[in-house]
């Protein structure tokens, strides 16, 4: 155990109006606006050869931070002309050495829960957020099976509201201990469920490969881990689900200033903003690799065989394909390249990253993990820029496509085209749209 704290209700923050200019306001102790602030896209490479491109990669020992192995085996970071580094399947990165990696350039890219960058913004304002993969649904209380007790969802079937719903499935926890993840991004939840079921307990800190021993072992009651393998390992072993993140946005309060704002959970993909505005037309190939296993993993779980060792080898769990695949479809669907259209353009979500990430940052800045003010919605998440950048290449390869489609090529303008569709088809809009030009011309 690292520390002993008491957890107490606290009120929940309500997040300030989001005013969105693009240079960051300058406050005492906060960094300086750069052009670190803002995402500069770059023009397409000339000609039609692929270019090439090294990236240092990081992955987080969670199923749905390692994904990325199943592309690296089955060669489509070479498709797009990456290659992994620094080691063959990228590196092992954990929470706590992460941002250091990203930050003084060890690593180009990495998996990431993005909130976890920004207590970096003390001294710095160069860690950005890229992209969403998936809406976690993993954090979650657990109660020992030996205990008998009553999930959330269970008083919710028998007509319960939700405030006597959550009263009743936290009651056994109060005055108890919880034995939580060390990561900072799981207290709001905690603090919620708290705020909301009246319940305190004491708060143990350890984390997941500790706390899986304990729990198998029966020797802790209740927890909160922090990968979803471990959350599905335990409800596997039945363990019980008192609650979880998915109860609180099915039932708990909504509106434009819900506190549920600052309990979204979006798992996505992090970077350097001195790599990225060096290396756009890299980025963009990256993601697009995502999206392609994305997809490629929807139409044919039987890919995750290839990411199973990995996991297991990184997380200590022991699952096979079959256990990867239910563990995302329960605690962390994933997010298509056209799902992100809720995360950057659908106003009325939740997930709508300019009314949920203001609610994060002001709730980390009231606890005094960052400067208030030291950075804005649009410029720590530029995932809703180059979304929007490869948005737009789809929707031109996607029109000169179809206009070639009509014409009579010769051979070499045919074979440009065939080309143009097969990056199209792997979500690479970027050099669809290359090939597509070259085609046209």
């Amino acid at each position: 155990m690292i520390r002993q704290i008491r957890h107490t209700k606290r009120s929940a923050a309500v997040a300030a109006a989001f005013a969105g200019a693009m240079a960051l306001l300058l406050t005492t102790g906060a960094p300086s606006a750069t052009a670190a602030d803002v995402y500069t896209p770059a023009p397409p490479e000339p000609g039609t050869d692929i270019p090439t491109a090294e990236v240092n990669f990081g992955m987080r020992p969670y199923a749905d931070n390692t994904f990325y192995v199943i592309a690296m085996k089955k060669g489509w970071f070479a498709d797009a002309g990456i290659t992994i580094g620094p080691e063959e399947l990228g590196l092992k990165v954990t929470d706590t050495n992460v941002n250091a990696l990203l930050l003084n350039g060890q690593l180009d890219i990495s998996s990431q829960y993005c909130p976890l960058m920004l207590p970096t913004y003390k001294s710095a304002n160069t860690l950005k957020c890229i992209a969403f993969t998936d809406n976690f649904l993993g954090t979650a209380l657990l109660a020992n099976p030996e205990l008998g007790l009553k999930s959330f969802k269970e008083y919710i079937a028998e007509g319960m509201g939700f405030e006597e719903a959550i009263t009743a499935s936290l009651a056994p926890m109060n005055g108890k201990t919880l034995v939580g993840s060390p990561v900072l991004s799981k207290r709001p939840f905690e603090e919620a469920v708290s705020a909301f079921s009246g319940a305190t307990w004491d708060l143990d800190l350890m984390d997941d490969a500790k706390s899986l021993v304990l729990a198998k072992a029966g020797r802790i009651d209740f927890v909160n881990p922090e990968g979803a393998p471990i959350v599905y390992t335990l409800m596997k072993a039945g363990w019980t689900n008192l609650i979880d993140v998915g109860d609180l946005y099915n039932y708990g309060p909504g509106g434009v200033d819900s506190p549920m704002q600052k309990l979204v959970t979006i798992v996505g993909i992090a970077s350097n903003s001195n790599y990225i505005n060096e290396n756009q037309n890299t980025i963009l190939r990256f993601l697009s690799v995502a999206w392609r296993t994305l997809a490629a993993v929807d139409e044919d779980p039987s890919l995750y065989e290839l990411q199973a060792p990995y996991l297991n080898s990184v997380a200590g769990t022991d699952l096979d394909a079959k256990g990867v695949e239910e563990t995302v479809a329960i605690l962390h669907p994933y997010s298509s390249f056209e799902y992100n259209e809720k995360y950057y353009r659908d106003e009325s979500s939740l997930l709508y990253y300019l009314n949920a990430w203001p609610a994060i940052i002001a709730d980390w800045a009231e606890k005094g993990l960052l400067p208030a003010d030291a950075v804005t919605a649009e410029q720590f998440v530029w995932g809703a820029a180059i979304w929007e950048q490869m948005k737009d290449y789809q929707a031109k390869s996607a029109a000169m496509i179809a206009d070639l489609e009509g014409q009579s090529l010769d051979a070499d303008k045919q074979a440009l085209l065939d080309q143009a569709k097969q990056y199209f088809e792997w979500f690479n809009f970027l050099d669809a749209y290359r090939l597509a030009t070259a085609a046209s011309s």
